[in-house]
């Protein structure tokens, strides 16, 4: 009798690049699909060890790969697998409904002199269906690094024809009092999103880069006892904005919170972001962020006993695009100070 052994990954290429909508070959990280029976899959991952934005950290956090490349590994994955084996044309317009990421091993994440190189599982949990055609799928996903568990995923996705898409941003915007988006839209008078650099130095939020900082002016938030934090839009940044979108993709808005959550653990606790390991993450899309409306995060802390967690609510005039989470730890616990009830700051 004699036993088949499963297929394995190829590391030696890329998968194409319009396969996870990206427009450089240089933000692709994945290199093979397997679907050893639907709806499970294995997915190649090759992860940079240089880069001008997953790589911009100080601290500890500089030896290891970041969680957000981890997270972009993942949502490629979800796309990956809906065009090839949900048969998702390429005349479809993609949404991000919810994720959540949680950290198993930071060893795993440790950039090592080998190059890279993972394997991803993912198991479609749930089929959305419409008319009986599928619309979305939830997953449920596990990243190894070194033969390691390194990340785990959940994460809902949906997807709709472009026409369909087209109408249904233009509805959203005129509910706003927007115009119909086209590139280069200039903002209503008094309705422009911020774009004031220089309210904290990179290294008080773990980077070294400016370009990589996505939040500006901080204020006290009375009702919320947190803070409130505006969220820069760079509409050119080469990693961020990978290719042209007519609303504020899910990366920018997940660096947001993870920035929010920083800036709330060093003025509300006493913390360096160099101190800071990211233990999970999360967020829920509610709806469209729109790039010439302001938009805020409020930053809430959580009763967390194991660490510090922060709730983070995106808004843009006082409507929700997205409701965030983020929870840290720190290698030396340091004493708590007790977070602020109010005021001027």
């Amino acid at each position: 009798m004699t036993s088949t052994l499963p297929p394995r990954l190829s590391h030696s290429t890329l998968v194409p690049r319009e396969h996870v909508h990206r427009d450089a070959l240089s933000e692709v990280y994945l290199t093979d699909i397997i679907c050893d029976r639907y709806p499970n899959f294995r997915v190649g991952v090759h992860l940079p060890k240089s880069h001008s934005y997953y790589s911009d950290h100080v601290g500890p956090a500089a030896l290891r790969y970041d969680p957000l490349l981890l997270l972009e590994c993942f949502r490629q994955t979800s796309i990956l697998i809906a065009h090839r084996h949900v048969n998702v044309g390429f005349d479809q317009s993609f949404i991000f409904n919810t994720g959540d990421v949680t950290i198993v091993s930071d060893d795993a994440l440790t950039i090592t002199d080998a190059p890279g190189n993972g394997e991803l599982s993912a198991v479609i949990v749930d089929e959305k269906l419409r008319d009986g055609e599928i619309i979305g799928i939830g997953l449920e996903m596990r990243l190894q690094l070194g033969g390691s568990a390194a990340a785990i995923m959940n994460m809902v996705i949906q997807w709709m024809p472009r026409p369909v898409w087209a109408r249904v941003r233009t509805k959203g915007r005129r509910a706003l009092g927007l115009d119909e988006y086209r590139h280069g839209i200039l903002p209503q008078p008094g309705r422009a999103p911020r774009a004031d650099r220089g309210f904290h130095a990179p290294e008080t939020l773990g980077r070294r880069i400016d370009r990589n900082v996505v939040i500006g002016e901080v204020r006290e938030n009375a009702s919320a006892a947190g803070l409130e934090i505006d969220v820069l839009v760079d509409q050119r940044h080469p990693s961020l904005f990978d290719h042209p979108l007519d609303h504020i993709p899910g990366a920018v808005l997940f660096e947001a919170i993870r920035q929010s959550g920083l800036i709330a653990a060093h003025d509300l606790f006493g913390l360096s972001a160099r101190r800071l390991r990211i233990r999970s993450f999360g967020a829920d899309f509610t709806r469209f962020g729109e790039l010439d409306l302001h938009t805020v995060a409020t930053v809430t802390p959580d009763d967390d006993p194991t660490g510090y967690g922060f709730g983070v609510d995106l808004t843009q005039e006082g409507h929700q695009i997205a409701s965030g989470r983020i929870h840290f730890d720190t290698l030396i616990t340091p004493p708590r100070i007790a977070a602020p009830t109010g005021g001027s700051r």
